[in-house]
């Protein structure tokens, strides 16, 4: 159950930080809007636009040209909708409003103010990549629109682009037309984007639900052992049964960039409980980690992780562990000739070697140290529609390989290896994100695990994990998603006494904050 970020995910996570910060600029950006009721007094100085695949930093997604110029009378004309500010929150009437500005488009591909309006409606989508279209034409149009510079800005962050957003934001405070307000937002959103500071974020998270096996208890309700005498078949306790109940999950992670060069630090600390009915099946887990990644925008680079995880379950220290891993990663190359051009340019392949050292102070029989072979690839696109409606989307795979070796001779089952893979998934579709994930892990021990469970036999373990998210922004709530979520485990074995099966159901909400 340890906690690791990602480091492939890396402009995911850019964009979601970014998208804090432009969340929490929004309400200041409308009130600075307010001070001047005949909009920006545009002197229209020199603008130079930057190419949206360059870096993003972190602004309100629903700035965009609120302070348009007016349309001159024959754009006017032309044009038969006009901006309106502000723009709906909920999530229904922004889809109508873009299916209404989609609509008219053809009559509106002159008018710089429309395409900041649309631009500004799929910001607040959460819809960045297609914003970016949107806002370049606005630009292209009229460069001197503060307010569609602003979301543009917003949406470089968006799609991991911050370092193109910073030399946009350092333009636009060379501007002398800026409201006072402005003024203040433009200076807090170039000090939170200097790439030399550490930037941080923190997600809370609450949630509800119910699991079949509070206390990962295995699913026969007997146990057959074996003595010289012969064999013995004994019912199970009933406290040794799985326990299906109620539970409340509260998660608190902390998450940390900074810079060095062209090196880049990652921090990560989690923090996780599970209150039950039953204080035996509560747990609390604590996890940490440090990665060091050499160069994320190099075609090549080496990435090192350190971490450890603590674990207390039913009131008793369960579990500790120090882990570390080196891996070497690389930018694939597309083949169009198979139809993978769309992902293998965004798709960066690893491998490595990692170690962990597991240490279980109630049982210390059962101490170990793994090591083993890591090879992963994650792949990215960003399209403004994909097949399917969905965009957006993250592939994850991994696989790894090696021996955990026993601390005690008498370890049951002795030394044992163990194989594992694992693939994620991510997309959205419209408003709502989609997340999935499958593991399968195959454990084989050296030696038998115990004389009397079937006549020590070597132990063989299979396990299936399957768990799915759906979230959606909470209108009402800035900065905050609702999820559901189902997780399914089962574990299959020769030995009776290590299969299980549990299911969990849980809803809830999660903020980030800065």
């Amino acid at each position: 159950m340890t906690f690791q970020l990602d480091p492939p995910r890396l402009h995911g996570w850019l964009a979601g930080f970014g998208f804090v910060v432009c969340t929490a600029a929004g309400s200041a950006y409308a009130q600075s809007l307010a001070e001047s009721p005949s909009g920006f007094a545009v002197s229209k100085p020199d603008t130079v636009l930057v190419s949206p695949s360059s870096a993003p930093t972190l602004l309100p997604p629903t700035a965009a040209a609120k302070n348009a110029d007016a349309p001159d009378a024959a754009l006017t004309k032309i044009c038969p909708v006009q901006p309106v500010y502000p723009l709906p929150s909920a999530t229904a009437e922004l889809e109508a409003l873009l299916a209404r500005l989609d609509a008219n488009a053809p009559f509106c591909l002159n008018s710089a103010p429309f395409h900041a309006w649309r631009g500004a409606t799929l910001l607040s989508q959460g819809r960045p990549a297609p914003a970016i279209e949107s806002l370049e034409r606005a630009l292209l149009i009229n460069p001197d629109l503060p307010g569609a510079q602003f979301d543009y800005a917003s949406a470089l962050i968006g799609v991991g682009d911050t370092r193109s957003a910073r030399e946009l934001l350092l333009q636009l405070s060379n501007r002398q037309d800026l409201t006072p307000g402005l003024r203040q937002l433009l200076d807090k959103e170039l000090a939170a984007s200097n790439p030399d500071i550490l930037r941080s974020r923190w997600l809370l998270t609450t949630a509800a639900g119910v699991d079949s096996n509070l206390n990962n208890a295995p699913s026969a309700s007997e146990l057959t052992l074996t003595f010289p005498q012969g064999s013995l078949t004994l019912p199970l306790l009933e406290s040794s049964r799985p326990r299906r109940g109620l539970a409340a999950l509260g998660i608190a992670q902390w998450q940390g960039l900074k810079p060095q060069g062209s090196q880049l630090w990652l921090f990560q600390a989690d923090l996780r409980a599970r209150h039950t009915g039953d204080a035996e099946t509560r747990y609390q887990q604590a996890d940490v980690a440090a990665t060091w990644l050499q160069a994320q925008d190099a075609p090549r680079q080496w990435i090192a992780r350190v971490g450890g995880t603590q674990v207390v379950f039913g009131g008793q220290q369960l579990l500790r562990t120090f882990r570390a891993s080196l891996q070497h990663q690389w930018q694939a190359s597309g083949n169009a000739a198979f139809g993978r051009d769309v992902w293998a340019g965004q798709c960066r392949p690893s491998a490595g070697l990692e170690f962990e050292n597991r240490l279980y102070p109630s049982s210390r029989t059962l101490d170990g140290r793994y090591v083993g072979a890591l090879a992963a690839v994650v792949c990215t696109m960003d399209a403004t529609e994909t097949p399917g409606g969905l965009a957006s989307q993250l592939v994850n795979l991994q696989a790894r390989t090696g021996t955990d070796r026993a601390s005690a001779a008498d370890r049951p089952g002795a030394n044992f290896t163990r194989s594992e893979v694992r693939a994620g998934w991510e997309g959205r579709y419209a408003s709502y994100k989609l997340s999935s994930d499958y593991g399968f892990s195959r454990q084989t021990d050296a030696a038998g695990y115990s004389p009397l469970l079937a006549d020590n036999l070597k132990r063989n373990i299979k396990r299936h994990t399957l768990r799915a998210e759906l979230s959606r922004p909470f209108s009402a709530w800035p900065n905050a998603d609702w999820f559901l979520s189902a997780e399914i485990n089962v574990q299959h074995s020769n030995l009776e006494a290590f299969r299980s099966r549990q299911t969990g159901f849980y809803s809830g909400i999660r903020w980030s904050l800065q």
